[in-house]
């Protein structure tokens, strides 16, 4: 049988806890001692019952622990995971992404609906539309494919009375060259197709490599023949036209209502027009993950951070971020690409019947020198950094330069943007997949902002904040061979300096063997500023 207890040992037992308990748990009673508090001074009849309440969890808690030990971390488990399933349940349903325009778009999608869409459905105010493309197409089978029916699509959106296409392919084949012919056979609007058998990389201007060799630069060759799609535009041809927007397109896999979009419901104001300097969509090389990094800069001038939804860091303001998590068809940006871009034409197109000067078509003419640069002016074109261990895309050098002069000439749209509503790929079941991942794409909203984080992105730009005429320090290779070294050098700023990176990409030596015809240089050591590659 157990042994009695007597009174006093009750009592005894009783002071020991009490004792134990008041060394370890002092912050409860403080805790206790606040909601009694408020109890008191509390009229409302609940306040009582959140007493005890609050004060009956810690004793249940401790119940369950001593009694289950295992239980609270499987209630824990089961609730979490319950909770991410109805994160994954409920987000496509209430809070999907970028799958519920304005009302506009709607309406755009109505009126162009159907086989028997009224041409130039797509523009209500009729604005002339200039269509520039630069093309690599081995094989023939974006021009003979979706890509060519696509851009067939386009022209007849927009209207055959409103467009002017502009295509330059090069080194595209015997089989891209026909693709482009047949394609040309089923224009109906005004056009300008060319196809150059072959450039020869000699042409371009080159660099001095460490150990002697001359190289070309990947971005030299390609500011050239995007400059080329534009020759139609380089003087004023009565029989080409006047333009209100051009609309830069790349190889992409698009739909051509989300071009449409793009051009004109992209941040409609209440006069129903656009307001725009530039916009951008977003290019995508699987469902995830956005490709145009190279050229994109957020609204304070950063690169940007992982590159899943929503893309764009919270450096300095996170005004990108932010508007991009609001679902704006408009999020400031300070450069981009995406694979399609719209923007007004004025900048671009020279109005005089000549050239602005004589070797405005000469390959390199719109480089700035970094060591004596000049303001940049209109017509803009493409251009490329010409120093070695030195690069900036060309397309996010045409976007800066472009807002610049427009804010020289105190126009009234000046805002650069990019558009999530309209995404493209590069493969056509990519395209495919993009909607169903934007059901759920707001969930990656945190481990983005987490990982962008701890990979330390954006990269950090010294010259992000430098503008125009400036006086900076520019760290700059000097020197020949094993003498070669970094120096730190007072300059003049250039425009577009936000564009920079630390890195240098050149055209492979030999024959060109598929798309990617370029390899990245490995920088050397020895830098003061922090410049990461």
């Amino acid at each position: 049988m157990p042994r009695s207890v007597s009174p006093e040992e009750r009592i005894a037992s009783l002071e020991d806890g009490h004792r134990s308990s008041t060394s370890s748990t002092t912050l409860g009673d403080y805790a206790r001692e606040d909601l009694e508090t408020f109890s008191k001074q509390s009229s409302h009849p609940w306040a009582a019952k959140l007493l005890g309440w609050c004060t009956s969890r810690p004793r249940n808690l401790r119940r369950i622990f001593r009694r289950h030990p295992g239980h609270p971390i499987l209630t824990i488990v089961k609730n979490a995971l319950l909770f991410i399933c109805a994160l994954f349940i409920g987000t496509p349903i209430f809070a999907p992404s970028y799958t519920r325009p304005p009302p506009h778009y709607r309406e755009l999608i109505v009126r162009c609906d159907g086989a028997a869409a009224e041409p130039g459905c797509a523009n209500p105010f009729k604005e002339k539309v200039y269509i520039s493309v630069s093309l690599y197409d081995k094989g023939g089978h974006l021009a003979s494919g979706t890509w060519g029916k696509a851009l067939e699509e386009v022209i007849h959106l927009i209207g055959e009375n409103n467009v002017f296409l502009s295509i330059y392919e090069n080194d595209s084949g015997p089989e891209g060259a026909s693709a482009l012919a047949a394609l040309e056979e089923k224009l109906r609007c005004k056009h300008k197709i060319v196809s150059e058998p072959h450039v020869p990389v000699s042409d371009f201007p080159t660099v001095r490599m460490p150990d002697g060799s001359d190289r070309v630069k990947r971005l030299s060759y390609l500011s050239e023949m995007r400059n080329r799609a534009l020759r139609p535009i380089d003087t004023y041809d009565p029989d080409v036209g006047t333009f209100d927007k051009i609309l830069f397109l790349n190889d992409v896999a698009f739909r051509p209502v989300d071009a449409m979009q793009l051009l004109f419901s992209t941040n409609l104001g209440l006069d129903g027009k656009t307001h725009y300097l530039s916009v951008c969509g977003l290019d995508y090389n699987n469902p995830f993950l956005f490709y145009d990094l190279y050229a994109q800069r957020d609204a304070e001038g950063f690169s940007n951070g992982l590159p899943i939804f929503p893309i764009f860091s919270n450096a300095g303001h996170g005004i990108s971020r932010a508007a991009m998590m609001a679902q704006s068809d408009a999020v400031p940006v300070t450069a981009c690409w995406g694979g399609i871009v719209a923007m007004q034409a004025k900048y671009v197109q020279n109005m005089n019947q000549s050239l602005p000067d004589p070797d405005f078509q000469s390959i390199g003419s719109h480089v700035i020198d970094p060591a004596s640069p000049r303001n940049v002016t209109s017509p803009v074109r493409f251009r490329y950094e010409p120093e070695i261990f030195f690069d900036a895309c060309e397309c996010c050098l045409f976007l800066a330069d472009v807002a610049q002069v427009a804010r020289k000439e105190d126009a009234k749209e000046v805002g650069t943007y990019v558009n999530p509503y309209v995404r493209v790929a590069y493969d056509e079941s990519v395209l495919g997949w993009i909607p169903w991942v934007q059901r759920w794409e707001r969930l990656f909203s945190v481990p983005q902002a987490i990982l962008t984080y701890v990979l330390n992105l954006p990269t950090h730009n010294p010259h992000r904040t430098v503008e125009e005429q400036d006086g900076f320090m520019e760290e700059v290779w000097v020197g020949k061979g094993d003498k070669g070294h970094w120096e730190l050098v007072q300059r003049e700023a250039r425009n577009g300096l936000l564009c920079g990176v630390r890195e240098m990409q050149l055209i492979s030596e030999g024959v060109r063997g598929g798309d990617v015809n370029w390899e990245n240089t490995v920088m050397p050591p020895g830098q003061t500023l922090h410049f990461p590659t």
